[in-house]
C-alpha cells in the first residue's frame, strides 16, 4: 500500500509543475477564412511628374503630377541624374518645368527622395 500512496503523491506532484500544453489547433484557420495580414507599404516607390520647384534652403522639390502636387525633401544622400550626368540638389531649380521620376520613401506624411532622374529633353 505504500508503494502505491507514494506513486500517486509523486505523480499528483510531477502533473501540478508540468507545464501547460499549448492548443494544439489554437494556429488553425477555419476553412474559407484567411488569417489576418499586417498592411505594410513598400519599401520604396516611385512618382512621374513634372518639377514645379525646388526650394534649395529647405531641400523641397514639388513634383505636379497628374492629380496632385507632390512635395518631397531631398535626403542627404540623394541622386539626382540628367542623361548620364550627375547633377547636384542646386542644380535642380534650373530644370524646372521638366518631366522627372522620383524614388522615395515615405513615413507618415513625410516623402523622402533619393533618387531623381530628369528626362533629357523639355516636354
Amino acid at each position: 500500500m505504500l508503494v502505491i500512496a507514494t506513486l500517486l503523491v509523486t505523480a499528483a506532484a510531477a502533473t501540478a509543475q508540468a507545464p501547460a500544453i499549448a492548443d494544439p489547433l489554437a494556429a488553425v484557420v477555419p476553412i474559407g477564412e484567411h488569417p489576418t495580414a499586417i498592411s505594410v507599404l513598400p519599401a520604396e516607390s516611385s512618382l512621374i511628374g513634372i518639377i514645379e520647384a525646388f526650394e534649395e534652403a529647405a531641400r523641397r522639390l514639388v513634383l505636379q503630377t497628374k492629380g496632385e502636387r507632390v512635395t518631397f525633401v531631398l535626403a542627404a544622400d540623394a541622386v539626382i541624374r540628367l542623361g548620364s550626368r550627375t547633377l547636384t540638389a542646386a542644380e535642380l531649380e534650373a530644370h524646372r518645368g521638366r518631366r522627372a521620376k522620383v524614388r522615395f520613401t515615405q513615413s507618415g506624411t513625410r516623402r523622402t527622395a533619393h533618387w531623381i532622374v530628369i528626362a533629357s529633353e523639355r516636354n
